[in-house]
């Protein structure tokens, strides 16, 4: 029998919360308000999973500390990516990118 995670406490750098209010605000240009608040509730639903799916993550090629999650809502076409790092009992999203960003390179340059 597998042994069940424990529960981690999900917390959202600045960089987290600033790229999630920018999501909102062009899902709501382009979409309108209602559905930009539901993808913003799906956004922080599959976020909210890591506090006790943390390790089903897959590592960050050029930053092996840090793990990401890719979060669609259909299997195929475009979504955000979570990244995040486990440090003692808190799982720290740093970051969210659209699946069609060069997000590894950006994460890659801001390690310099």
């Amino acid at each position: 029998m597998a042994e069940k995670a424990h529960e981690l406490t999900v917390s959202l750098s600045l960089n987290a919360q600033t790229t999630l209010d920018q999501i909102w605000v062009w899902n709501a240009e382009h979409y309108g308000v209602d559905h930009a608040d539901r993808y913003m509730a799906f956004l922080q639903a599959a976020t909210d999973k890591l506090a006790t799916e943390y390790r089903s993550g897959k590592p960050v090629p050029t930053r092996p500390a840090f793990s990401y999650i890719v979060i669609r809502r259909r299997r195929k076409g475009h979504g955000h990516l979570a990244v995040y790092e486990v440090v003692g009992d808190v799982v720290h999203v740093l970051d969210y990118f659209h699946t069609a960003q060069d997000w590894q390179t950006r994460i890659a340059e801001e390690e310099r």
